[in-house]
């Protein structure tokens, strides 16, 4: 089993190793695009994401990860 920290420390590796920056992790209320979907994240597990797809209109799950490689915050 794994400290907080060390997961955090994992969290902020895998990050640094793709490009993103270590803090850049969806939280619920915030909006998201790839391409044409636009997407507003609904729950985060430590594994998952959960958003609503505002551009087709349906619920969507999935792996936290392939989220993360594929989605890109929206700005303000």
């Amino acid at each position: 089993m794994t400290s907080i920290g060390q997961r955090h420390g994992l969290l902020q590796s895998r990050g640094q190793r793709q490009g993103r920056m270590p803090f850049e992790r969806p939280y619920p209320g915030q909006l998201w695009k790839h391409e044409e979907i636009r997407a507003i994240i609904v729950a985060v597990s430590p594994t998952t994401v959960s958003y609503e797809d505002l551009s087709r209109g349906r619920a969507v799950t999935k792996d936290l990860d392939d989220f993360l490689d594929t989605f890109r915050r929206m700005k303000r």
